[in-house]
C-alpha cells in the first residue's frame, strides 16, 4: 500500500508532537515542587529562631545530662529540626552539604518520615524528596533507614549520583554510615557512637527510638 508523502508528512508531525507532550509533561512533573515542601520554605527566618533556639538548648541539656550520668528521656519537635536547619546550618563547620544541595527539611511521621532538599544543577532544578522508615535495628546503637521512594517533583527516580552524595555527605560529616549488603543501596545502616566523653567517658545505650506526628522520642540509657 502507497503512502502520500502529505500522510507521511502527518504521521511525522504527530509522532513529533507526542514526543514534545511527553518531554513538556515529564518537565513538568520534575518541576513540580512537592506543597508541603514549599509550605515549609515559605515560613520565614523570624518564625524559625525561636524553635532552633529550642533545639540548641535541648543539645545543652543532652550534655549537662551525659557529664553527670543521667538517662536522656527527649522529644524533638518536626518545627525544632526545620528551624534548626534553615537557620544554623549554613556555614556550620562540623555539618556539611553536598554540592547543589540547599534547603533541607524534613517531614516527621509515623509509619515514614520524608526528606526533602533542592538540588541544583546546570541544566535544571528540582525538588528531591525521599520517604524513610527509621527504626532500631537489632545490633546495639545502630538505627537501619530504608529508603522507600524517591521523587523529583512528582517523578519517581533512582539516581545512583543522589545515593553517592548521600554516602560522601556522610562520610564529611563523621558519620559511621553503610549500605546494608544485599539491598541495592535501598537501606542504610548508621551506627552510634557508644562511648562519648564530657569531662569524662560514658557508654551510650540507645533503648528506645519512636517517631510520632512531627516528633520524635529518643530514650538512651547512660553509664
Amino acid at each position: 500500500m502507497k503512502m502520500t508523502w502529505k500522510k507521511f508528512f502527518y504521521i511525522l508531525l504527530g509522532v513529533a508532537v507526542l514526543v514534545l507532550l511527553g518531554f513538556l509533561y515529564i518537565l513538568y512533573l520534575v518541576n513540580a515542587v512537592p506543597r508541603k515542601y514549599e509550605q515549609e520554605l515559605k515560613i520565614p527566618p523570624s518564625v524559625h529562631q525561636q524553635p532552633a533556639q529550642e533545639l540548641l538548648d535541648t543539645v545543652d541539656d543532652i550534655k549537662e545530662n551525659i557529664r553527670w550520668g543521667d538517662d536522656l528521656n527527649y522529644e524533638i519537635t518536626q518545627q525544632q529540626i526545620n528551624g534548626w536547619l534553615a537557620t544554623q546550618l549554613n556555614g556550620n563547620p562540623h555539618v556539611s552539604l553536598p554540592d547543589g544541595i540547599r534547603n533541607p527539611r524534613i517531614l516527621i511521621d509515623q509509619p515514614q518520615q520524608t526528606l526533602y532538599f533542592t538540588l541544583e544543577r546546570s541544566r535544571f532544578t528540582s525538588a528531591i524528596s525521599i520517604q524513610l522508615t527509621i527504626e532500631l535495628a537489632e545490633q546495639p546503637n545502630t538505627i537501619e533507614i530504608k529508603l522507600n521512594s524517591l521523587h523529583a517533583g512528582n517523578l519517581p527516580i533512582r539516581i545512583k549520583r543522589v545515593f553517592d552524595e548521600i554516602e560522601s555527605a556522610m562520610a564529611r560529616s563523621g558519620v559511621d554510615f553503610k549500605w546494608k549488603p544485599g539491598t541495592d543501596r535501598t537501606v542504610a545502616i548508621v551506627r552510634i557512637p557508644t562511648v562519648v566523653r564530657i569531662k569524662r567517658e560514658r557508654e551510650l545505650d540507645i533503648t528506645s527510638l519512636e517517631f510520632l506526628k512531627e516528633k520524635v522520642r529518643v530514650q538512651v540509657a547512660i553509664d
